[in-house]
């Protein structure tokens, strides 16, 4: 009788139906992208009780600090697609290698965007141009986070790694402790220590260096059947190529996506308070339901990635076949209740007449397009997945700065508001297209890595 699969194990995803490993490996994504959801609440949640200036900093600073995680978000798809199709390939040591050059190079990267940051911070939160008061605050927010940025990129990353390797559980569990600490950590600092403000970002760092610390541990350690070795950490130039090659074009494609939205936040401001808290209310509506298609979209790429790596192109394209239409399906199914129930929605957060109309616009119209977003993120995370971001970054560009933010400023002096929405519902979809030429008439079935044990071998 077969053992009982224990939690912390990786998924054998040449050894379950292709639908079940999906699930194994997304559910863990999905979860622990909500309890970032809560991560993010615990600070706006205790700055609220100290007014409306201390809980406006994090908002503020959120779009600066959001391209540092779409930075080191896309060097982590490197480490994962790299160590997936040497895990594919049966290639262990290369794996383990792979995680490790990918390691030291982004802590290099991270310490140089870390000190470019600390000396830029003051202008970059002038952009953002806020009153004098708030603007001091900020600064300080942003600098202390800042100093927390490597333990940033160390848990995107190694989250990737293991679920390159198929462990997407363990980065699960460690979001849950570090949220409990971070909930514990932020009255203290906030109110007993009295830091207000600096006391927020210092419990983010402590909480993130702990998960990030407790990462590499279990890394090194090899508890978890998959190990990184000292010897490994000395710097392969073709590792770090690939690394870079891999990593460089989808950590600048997110980066430019975050800051083309601090952009599009601009626009809707133009509109006043009422367009901003009923767009404000659909939006995160949205990134909720979106953590559905994102945790599919990050599962599809591990998989998707060994079985390339193992050269199983059928089961490759039967997985991103099937994906799509579970997350197309899924999400189609939400839209539908978000087009008809839109009002009381909105009505839950904030029960205003003028800002419900626009929220129920929001859902009538936006929505529309979500099943095409979700299917878009598959195709997304599969060209990421497999190490062919080049492709991804185009999409991304294209979506946001060649059709999203150029109809945004010409529609919305026409229809109004509702010209930013329906600007939306175009750029998903014709990102959706895009994507799926890519998926169709693409490379991406092709490796991104070699076997350099065995070119050696044959020299």
């Amino acid at each position: 009788m077969p053992k009982e699969r224990r939690i912390s194990e990786k998924v054998n995803v040449f050894e379950v139906p292709i639908t079940k490993g999906l699930f194994m490996l997304a559910w863990p994504i999905i979860l622990t992208n909500l309890l970032q959801t809560i991560y993010n609440i615990t600070d706006a949640y205790f700055l609220g009780k100290l007014g409306p200036k201390e809980f406006s900093v994090p908002t503020i600073v959120f779009p600066i600090v959001f391209v540092f995680i779409s930075l080191a978000s896309g060097f982590s798809h490197a480490g994962s697609s790299m160590v997936a199709q040497y895990t594919g390939m049966g290639e262990k040591h290369n794996a383990e290698k792979s995680a490790a050059q990918t390691i030291i190079t982004v802590f290099f990267i991270s310490a140089i965007i870390m000190v470019v940051g600390l000396i830029l911070s003051d202008s970059m939160v002038s952009i953002m141009q806020v009153e004098p008061d708030i603007h001091e605050l900020a600064v300080f927010y942003l600098r202390v986070i800042l100093l927390g940025l490597p333990f940033l990129f160390s848990m995107e990353l190694i989250a990737g790694i293991f679920r390159g390797w198929g462990n997407s559980v363990i980065a699960l569990q460690l979001m849950f402790f570090a949220v409990v600490t971070n909930i514990i950590l932020d009255p203290i600092f906030i109110f007993v220590i009295d830091w207000g403000v600096i006391g927020a970002a210092a419990a983010t760092i402590i909480s993130r260096g702990t998960f990030a610390g407790v990462f590499a541990y279990i890394l090194f350690s090899g508890k978890l059947g998959f190990k990184v070795h000292l010897k490994d950490f000395k710097p392969d130039f073709r590792f770090i190529k690939k690394v870079l090659s891999i990593g460089l074009p989808a950590s600048l494609g997110q980066a430019v996506t975050a800051f083309g939205f601090t952009i599009i936040t601009s626009v809707i401001s133009q509109f006043g308070p009422v367009v901003i808290s009923g767009y404000g209310v659909g939006n995160r509506i949205n990134s909720m339901v979106v953590m559905f298609a994102t945790g599919m979209s990050l599962a599809t790429g591990a998989m998707v990635a060994q079985f390339v790596g193992a050269d199983h192109k059928e089961k490759a394209v039967e997985t991103v076949r099937k994906a799509g239409i579970i997350t197309f399906s899924t999400i189609l199914g939400i839209s539908v209740l978000l087009f008809f129930y839109g009002q009381y929605i909105t009505q839950f957060f904030i029960n205003d007449p003028e800002v419900i109309e626009v929220g129920v616009t929001f859902f009538k119209l936006v929505s529309f397009s979500l099943p095409f977003f979700s299917l878009m993120d598959i195709f997304m995370g599969t060209l990421r997945g497999t190490g062919h971001t080049i492709q991804s970054t185009i999409v991304d560009m294209v979506r946001l700065w060649g059709i999203r933010v150029p109809l945004i400023l010409i529609m919305s002096e026409t229809w109004g508001f509702r010209g930013v929405f329906y600007a939306m519902i175009i750029s998903n979809i014709s990102a959706m297209l895009l994507s799926f030429l890519f998926i169709k008439f693409g490379n991406w079935k092709d490796r991104v890595v070699e076997d350099y044990d065995k070119s050696l071998e044959e020299i």
